[in-house]
């Protein structure tokens, strides 16, 4: 081996070297520093198809919250059998962070809420209403979730959530093939037993964030309902009064038509145009096609519920148009288009701000409960009144 040569491998070697000296002393760092209530280790593993899902019998933390996923990777306290008995109605509610319950108790996130709703409403029906909802899906995610789990899941019904950043991130669902599956595999490893594996993937997300440029729509979706405020003293999240179910006011028909809110800046005109230009788009319509398409097809019944909330008002506490209702319509278009579907848009219309705390991103308390309320309505007056299991 020649000078050069030699100087190149010690040169790599020393590199190398020190890269694994700060990768170590990162990963002590992590272990010294970590605050559980952010989410104890474990929480994700890697999936071929679905990008990340839940880890089964993850007891800990996410979101300043106790958390525990079942053995099947739902949100939940409780095990289930998969055999049903003839007085069970399963219903599967896919989403993201907000149909998981970001923030919130288990006992107050709108699938939990909506399953003592039904059960109060039919006490002869075995109702169960499992919450597979997994923080930072968007709806191509929640398409693969389905294609794995539904199989055995045997849903009655499936209730896909949508959020407005549903749109971003989304990719043609395929089957994984053998190099997605052993990369699958080295990632789950690394998210059980490296504890700053979460570091990486947040510098990893913010590089990703800042390269791919920026539009009036991402802007909006950068802080959600100012949950900077939730965040800040993570310990005390479980505890916040906010969490309780409470009285809320709700307006009359002439106080909705008479409220004005002159002072809060309306939405881009360009917001709609620019959802559309958004990477991913065409690929989020091919996973509500492909859902709309099972529920033709009798494979599943399925429906969506969007958590589309209108605007706060800066001046006085009401929810507010300036646009928003736009969007709203934009949505359903595409979300109504063959399958059932209910927004929550026009019920947060009618209550304050104050009493919905964080309705407008990862809601918690009232907000939830309000959410709970519009789909069991619509589930029973809409959907469940045509099912021949009720009858």
């Amino acid at each position: 081996m020649n000078r050069l040569a030699k100087r190149i491998v010690t040169s790599l070697s020393a590199t190398l070297l020190s890269l694994v000296v700060l990768a170590v002393a990162i990963e002590i760092w992590t272990r010294a520093t970590w605050n559980e209530h952010k989410g104890t280790p474990g929480f994700f593993l890697s999936d071929p198809a679905r990008i990340q899902r839940l880890s089964p019998g993850y007891r800990g933390w996410f979101g300043g919250v106790p958390v525990t996923i079942n053995r099947l990777g739902l949100r939940d306290d409780r095990e289930y059998v998969l055999d049903k008995s003839p007085r069970t109605f399963r219903i599967l509610v896919l989403g993201d962070s907000v149909t998981f319950g970001d923030g919130s108790v288990n006992e107050h996130t709108y699938p939990f809420l909506l399953e003592q709703k039904l059960k109060a409403w039919r006490s002869d029906v075995d109702w169960q209403v499992w919450n597979a909802g997994v923080p930072g899906y968007n709806t191509s995610q929640e398409l693969a979730h389905l294609l794995d789990e539904g199989p055995r899941f045997q849903p009655d019904l499936v209730i896909v959530g949508f959020f407005e950043n549903d749109f971003v991130g989304n990719y043609k669902v395929e089957p994984p093939g053998v190099a997605a599956r052993a990369r699958s595999a080295v990632l789950s490893f690394l998210y059980r037993h490296v504890s700053s594996t979460e570091l990486y993937k947040r510098l990893y997300l913010q590089l990703a964030w800042r390269m791919s440029g920026d539009n009036s729509y991402r802007q909006r979706l950068v802080h959600v309902a100012a949950e900077e405020h939730l965040i800040a003293k993570l310990e005390q999240v479980a505890d916040l009064e906010e969490q309780q179910l409470t009285a809320y006011t709700t307006l009359p028909d002439e106080a909705v038509a008479a409220i004005d809110c002159p002072h809060t800046p309306p939405l881009d005109a360009n917001v709609l145009e620019a959802i559309q230009h958004e990477t991913g788009w065409a690929d989020w319509l091919d996973a509500v096609h492909r859902f709309q398409q099972l529920h033709r097809d009798g494979v599943y019944s399925i429906m969506f519920f969007a958590s589309v909330v209108p605007r706060e008002c800066n001046d006085s506490d009401v929810f507010f148009d300036g646009g928003s209702s736009a969007l709203n319509r934009f949505y359903m278009k595409y979300l109504g288009d063959g399958t059932p579907a209910v927004s929550v848009y026009d019920a947060f219309l009618r209550v304050r701000p104050s009493q919905m705390p964080f309705a407008s991103g990862h809601a918690i308390g009232n907000a939830n409960a309000l959410k709970a309320d519009v789909l069991f309505e619509y589930l029973r007056d809409r959907v469940l009144a045509q099912s021949p299991r009720l009858r």
